[in-house]
């Protein structure tokens, strides 16, 4: 399966940085199984910097993957 999924790198709250965002998102990629690839689309949310990702993986794993990092940085 693939998806693509906006996360939120820079928000306006300062509550956490690219370099955290990232790393969130290589970890849980790891732990879940899950490849993905930055697009190098941009685009500002309104709540802040937001990156494009396409994810590549079982759907459950690409489910998992998303669900976690929602808790992660939200």
């Amino acid at each position: 399966m693939k998806q693509t999924l906006w996360v939120l790198m820079s928000p306006d709250n300062n509550h956490w940085d690219e370099g955290f965002a990232r790393e969130e998102l290589e970890r849980l990629a790891k732990k879940c199984g899950v490849e993905f690839l930055e697009t190098g689309e941009t685009r500002d949310s309104g709540a802040g910097q937001e990156r494009k990702f396409v994810l590549e993986g079982d759907e459950e794993d690409v489910y998992n993957l998303v669900a976690e990092l929602d808790e992660a940085l939200y």
